[in-house]
């Protein structure tokens, strides 16, 4: 995926900017609905802690001067894996396609952050809707476990 075809796509247009002073608060009011609770039980509080103590990197995603979502992203310093650690688009704003359009720019900023070669996420099983969008951008699932499914996206 090109810069030039994100910019070109059809559908909401979401940016990543990096989650600060300005904008943490903001960032821990997001929230899923209850029905994904179950699958996406931690809140982005314990994200940005996580964040701030452990290496990951926070991004807030937006529309315009909207905040959306967020996403945190790491390097496993095991195999120098890179992960997309959680993702999510807050309740008020789902089923717009800013998941989609949020994913795209994510991808985007770790290839031209990391120059990885692969991308690894993990969902759990009962996530159908986070399963049919990660494999629709090319995720393949690579490991299954009670808990979670692991999928990669490989890039030549």
């Amino acid at each position: 995926m090109l810069n030039e075809d994100l910019r070109h796509s059809c559908g909401p247009v979401v940016e990543l900017r990096p989650v600060d002073e300005n904008n943490w608060y903001d960032c821990t009011e997001l929230e899923v609905s209850d029905e994904q609770k179950s699958f996406f039980p931690v809140p982005a509080v314990y994200w940005l802690a996580e964040s701030a103590y452990c290496g990951f990197t926070p991004l807030a995603l937006y529309t315009g001067e909207e905040l959306v979502g967020y996403a945190v992203t790491a390097v496993d310093p095991d195999d120098g894996s890179h992960w997309i650690m959680a993702f999510m688009i807050d309740q008020r704003f789902q089923n717009r396609g800013l998941g989609r359009s949020g994913m795209k720019q994510l991808i985007q900023y770790m290839r031209d952050k990391y120059a990885c070669s692969k991308i690894v996420i993990g969902h759990r099983p009962e996530n159908v809707r986070a399963a049919a969008l990660y494999a629709s951008l090319g995720f393949e699932e690579v490991d299954r476990e009670e808990q979670e499914v692991i999928r990669e996206l490989r890039f030549s």
